[in-house]
């Protein structure tokens, strides 16, 4: 045999160097070479135009501003514990996410609803993460916990925490100031002190807390390893400890107010008063995150008796994240043949196949699918703004309820003045409604003074519009919702309660609320305990006072002043908007007996008196 040429031996080594590269892992290419870095690129910017939209609305809301840290901390976390390198996505859950990713992403566009975009992007990212691994990781899908945060809950729940929390906040503070010996009542959320009344959420920072160590808990379970499904008890201790955080900041305004006269509740006090409780109830996380890996623990000899032992090998597959090493447990790994996992294994040989098809034409289509799913969404991201101005739409049905009659309304009553009425019609604001009627209200106060307001007749509702949520949207701060009971006015009687809410501007302003609803037919429905929107629909589902499921017209007074209100002034505002809503729902009752139609052909409006959104927006901020 005939030894080998170095001529005959150069094609079998090319031979050999296009078989190694065709068969080469993704873990020997460029980062930036391989396919499905650009195919997770891809996913994760194509919904940027409306991600900018939506975060510039949290950036608003002060209970989101942490965001910026969340989206920083998990880039730095994935930077320094992964590979730097993308895989396919053939886990079931990375294959999932995608998927709910694309249809929420499909959703945003037909619905331009940067909301929905922004569950794509959790999805997309959590994806990606999952299918991310490390030297000590074999998946990232932990780190997309705090990214969860960044979508905002929906139907307005996340303004309705601060009304659940708030009764817990006022007794739990009631009761350190009976402790401490100061004098003080409590009226709803409302700590009458000697010379002032303390707003609960005036005194504390409301959500932000919650949202801030909610976004914390999700942080230390990232940054520990800690196993996912501890996540909901993390949450549940960070919301007991924001609850002990604003009692402790409510009981301090208090004590320093009677002891010393200062007011702690607004100005930089308040914000020093705020970070110093927010930075121990943090302290106190982390103390319970010790707690549970004290508790929570693997056993002394994991690996060498969980092989003979399925209790202790179920308790450790349950609550050991790696944090515990054990010197016996390493010497037994280094003895293990370790083999990769299946996941891992389908990613390789698909890696390798991909690598070997990657082609110019490969990534020149995945190029133009992004940038396509790109301009949809900057398409669809230039009409949000127009939806949000329009955002009464689908809430309204054709018609009117009442229709009155020039001077009819301002005659209801003696103790109080109404004028200058302002109709508009087909309008889709949801404050006002698509047909509204509005008129300057004034009435006299004890100390001879006269109180200023607006009275407006909305309609037509497909039912309780809650209000509250609306001027939220333009930036009033809630800080106390309740239903109040009406004094008898007049020879007007009603057992219904209507609602009253007060609200703050960043300026100090106050503004104060009262509104209810009539129906078609003439009832008055009890107002809802609680200013949901799809959660109320469920409670009053089963509540046998809100059985009313018929087009509604919405009648509120609001009245903005710089000092609180007396509350002889608040008693007379509840008595006349009672006798209004009265006197209005009986004119309904009068007209549905004499002829029995569908409500009445919308009348053309007074030009003159026309309203349009900029006029409302210019009465004192009073509309959204």
């Amino acid at each position: 045999m005939t030894a080998p040429t170095p001529q005959d031996s150069q094609p079998s080594d090319r031979r050999a160097e296009i078989a190694m590269q065709l068969n080469s892992d993704a873990d020997e290419l460029p980062w930036h070479r391989s396919v499905w870095t650009w195919f997770w690129v891809g996913l994760l910017a194509c919904g940027l135009p409306m991600l900018v939209i939506y975060f510039s609305r949290m950036w608003r809301l002060t209970h989101y501003q942490y965001f910026p840290f969340a989206i920083l901390a998990v880039l730095w976390l994935a930077w320094t514990r992964s590979d730097r390198r993308f895989y396919p996505p053939l886990s079931w859950i990375s294959i999932a996410c995608v998927s709910l990713g694309g249809i929420a992403l499909v959703g945003g566009w037909s619905l331009r609803s940067p909301w929905m975009v922004a569950i794509a992007f959790f999805f997309f990212a959590a994806g990606c993460l999952n299918v991310m691994r490390g030297p000590l990781d074999k998946s990232l899908l932990a780190l997309a916990l705090p990214l969860a945060l960044l979508v905002r809950l929906p139907l307005g729940y996340d303004s309705l925490i601060v009304l659940w929390l708030q009764p817990i906040t006022t007794q739990l503070s009631s009761l350190l100031l009976d402790v401490v010996g100061v004098p003080h009542a409590v009226d709803n959320n409302v700590i009458q002190l000697v010379n002032r009344d303390l707003f609960v959420a005036e005194a504390c920072s409301g959500i932000q807390s919650v949202f801030t160590l909610a976004f914390l808990s999700t942080l230390l379970i990232a940054v520990y390893r800690r196993r996912l499904w501890l996540a909901p008890f993390y949450l549940v201790i960070a919301c007991v400890l924001a609850v002990a955080g604003n009692v402790l900041r409510v009981t301090t305004v208090a004590v320093v107010d009677q002891a010393m006269g200062w007011d702690w509740a607004e100005g930089w006090p308040h914000d020093l008063l705020g970070y110093l409780t927010l930075g121990i109830s943090a302290l106190f996380l982390i103390s319970f995150d010790r707690l549970i890996t004290s508790v929570l623990h693997p056993t002394g000899e994991a690996i060498v008796a969980s092989k003979s032992n399925p209790i202790i090998r179920t308790w450790n597959a349950c609550v050991d994240d790696g944090s515990l090493d054990n010197a016996a447990d390493d010497y037994y790994r280094a003895g293990m043949t370790t083999h990769a996992p299946a996941t891992i294994n389908r990613s390789r040989r698909m890696s390798g196949w991909m690598n070997a098809a990657q082609s110019q034409t490969v990534l020149f289509a995945i190029a133009l699918i992004s940038f396509s799913f790109l301009g949809v969404t900057t398409v669809r991201a230039f009409s949000v703004e127009r939806i949000q101005l329009e955002g009464g739409a689908g809430m309204f049905v054709d018609g009117l309820i009442f229709a009155p009659e020039n001077g009819e309304i301002e005659s209801y009553g003696n103790a109080f003045d109404l004028s200058d009425r302002l109709t508009s019609r087909d309008g889709e604001n949801p404050i006002l409604g698509r047909n509204s009627d509005v008129w300057s209200y004034s009435t006299p106060t004890q100390d001879d003074g006269r109180l200023t307001g607006q009275f407006v007749m909305s309609q037509t509702y497909q039912g309780f519009h809650e209000l509250c949520l609306c001027y939220e949207n333009k930036d009033w701060e809630l800080l106390n919702r309740d239903l109040r009971d009406p004094t008898p006015a007049g020879d007007v009687e009603s057992d219904v309660p209507l609602a009253y809410a007060i609200f703050r501007t960043p300026q100090g302003g106050r503004g104060h609320l009262w509104y209810a609803s009539i129906t078609e037919s003439g009832k008055q429905p009890h107002p809802p305990a609680r200013p949901g929107r799809l959660g109320s629909r469920f409670a009053d589902a089963f509540d046998a006072t809100s059985d009313v499921s018929e087009p509604v017209m919405m009648l509120q007074i609001w009245v903005t002043s710089a000092d609180p209100l007396e509350p002889s002034s608040l008693e007379k505002v509840t008595e006349d908007f009672a006798l209004l809503r009265g006197r209005i729902a009986e004119r309904v009752r009068e007209l549905n007996s004499t002829k029995t139609v569908a409500p009445q052909r919308i009348p053309p409006a007074n030009n003159a008196a026309e309203t349009t959104p900029s006029d409302a927006d210019e009465s004192d901020e009073a509309r959204s």
